[in-house]
């Protein structure tokens, strides 16, 4: 039977003695912010603490809090990769901010949840303003709406449902096709797969030579499937793809979508930020066009993980699909404010939305643009970098921050370009001072640099590429 008694004076004691822990953390966190440029991005040895961690037992009495802490902190997130250092260049990730920060601690010490609007209406209100705010910089109206989710895989996958059951009807899933280019993010056609489709139904369409959406093959494909007897409903275009920040062409798409009676859902889970910039957002031009789109703003936007969201032009087209009203949820279903159960897959979800409601209001507008335009400014200096080089080559110009490159000396066969490569990164990797991998384009191995850490400076970018020739030369002379 529970002692009550010892159970309270246990939480009571508990609670004051994190309150000292985490402002003990949050000083070393802190403290860490200020030295990271001068640590080494990776490249440490964590197999012993793999197997400490391994032995620890799962016992009975418990463990005294602050051992647990320690542990943690040393033996866990100490061994991880380094996302906020200035020479991280690789995956998409950012710098969290310290409003971030600030507003996923409140988050987690009220514990709210922002199931429904009845749970957490001044929260709720919180959501929808800023999934309002953030529609409207897409050219979306008053009817725009959606919610927070855990990250990019689950926004497309619920704007892809969305167009599924807005489009076809239960017996025509088995004809209907989606459509996707061959730099769709891999949670595209996971999600696709995950809601039914088969291999056959997504159409992969080739690009260009700048790595977006060939529009001319994608028509010509819709024609033959309609031809066929199937039914083409759903178009994937990409604001910033993975491997280059490419933007496809979302004007053509649009019009396409409309001539054909399509959704056109954008995956912005990376380059959805861009709509924050002042100077850049024109790049999004035909974002307006889109039924529904997928946005980080953990990547571009100096959020923690996870923050996430999915925006649809007409919230109805959410709510026809998802909105559920077991019994047990009659009291609470509000009329006025649409519950976030009813626009997604989620019922039960945490409050993903103030870390970003906290730093917009903090930090303004104004320095979020100015932070989307320096990764602009940073990959092209990379560009400008590598062009003062022998022996380097441009594979894709800079975009959304990132540019990819390879070391392609002349008097070297080609076909070793791709093992030098890898060479490299792994060398540059394993001197723990900057973290840069490989990824392929059109068939060759390349370096590739994702320039969106705030943390980042042009000093940091152009001396990472001064280090990466030096390495060439070092292995290859």
């Amino acid at each position: 039977m529970l002692d009550r008694k010892k159970y309270e004076e246990q939480l009571k004691r508990v609670k004051e003695e994190q309150i000292e822990e985490l402002a003990k953390y949050l000083q070393q966190y802190t403290a860490l912010g200020e030295m990271v440029r001068d640590m080494p991005v990776a490249g440490f040895d964590v197999e012993k603490k793999i197997e400490e961690l391994e032995k620890i037992p799962f016992s009975p009495e418990g463990r005294d809090p602050k051992e647990v802490a320690e542990e943690l902190v040393e033996k866990g997130f100490n061994e991880s990769m380094m996302l906020q250092h200035p020479k991280f260049f690789s995956f998409v990730t950012s710098a969290v901010s310290p409003y971030a920060l600030a507003g996923a601690i409140l988050a987690d010490i009220y514990n709210v949840n922002v199931c429904g609007f009845e749970e957490a209406p001044t929260i709720g209100i919180i959501e929808e303003k800023l999934i309002k705010w953030m529609g409207g910089l897409a050219g979306w109206g008053e009817d725009c709406g959606g919610l927070f989710t855990s990250g990019g895989s689950l926004s497309n996958l619920t704007g892809f449902i969305a167009a599924r059951d807005n489009l076809l009807k239960p017996e025509e899933y088995p004809i209907g096709v989606a459509y996707v280019s061959d730099q769709t993010h891999s949670s595209g056609k996971k999600g696709l797969r995950m809601m039914g489709l088969r291999y056959d139904q997504i159409k992969i369409i080739p690009t260009d030579d700048e790595f977006k959406f060939r529009t001319d093959l994608l028509e010509e494909e819709i024609k033959k499937d309609l031809a066929d007897g199937k039914k083409p409903f759903l178009i994937v275009g990409t604001i910033g793809t993975t491997n280059t920040g490419s933007i496809d062409p979302l004007k053509e798409l649009g019009a396409i979508k409309e001539k054909y009676n399509m959704w056109l859902h954008v995956d912005g889970a990376f380059g959805g930020s861009i709509l924050f910039s002042g100077i850049y957002n024109h790049l999004a031009a035909g974002i307006e066009l889109a039924d529904s789109m997928s946005w980080d703003t953990h990547k571009w936007a100096m959020q923690g993980y996870s923050s996430s969201c999915l925006i649809a032009k007409d919230k109805k087209k959410l709510i026809s699909v998802f909105a559920e009203h077991p019994e047990y949820l009659q009291d609470v279903i509000n009329e006025e404010h649409t519950d976030g159960w009813d626009m997604g897959i989620e019922m039960s979800r945490p409050a993903r939305c103030v870390k970003l409601w906290f730093t917009v209001q903090a930090m303004g507008t104004d320095l979020l643009s100015d932070v989307i335009d320096y990764s602009f400014f940073n990959s092209h200096q990379a560009k400008r970098a590598l062009e003062e080089l022998e022996g380097w080559e441009i594979t894709s110009e800079p975009m959304c921050g990132t540019i990819t490159f390879r070391y392609a000396p002349t008097g070297v066969d080609p076909a070793e370009y791709d093992e030098m490569n890898a060479r490299i990164s792994k060398e540059i990797i394993k001197s723990g001072y900057a973290y840069i991998v490989t990824t392929v384009i059109k068939g060759n191995r390349v370096l590739r640099m994702n320039m969106i850490n705030g943390n980042m400076t042009d000093k940091d970018v152009i001396d990472t590429i001064h280090r990466l020739d030096k390495i060439a030369h070092e292995i290859y002379g």
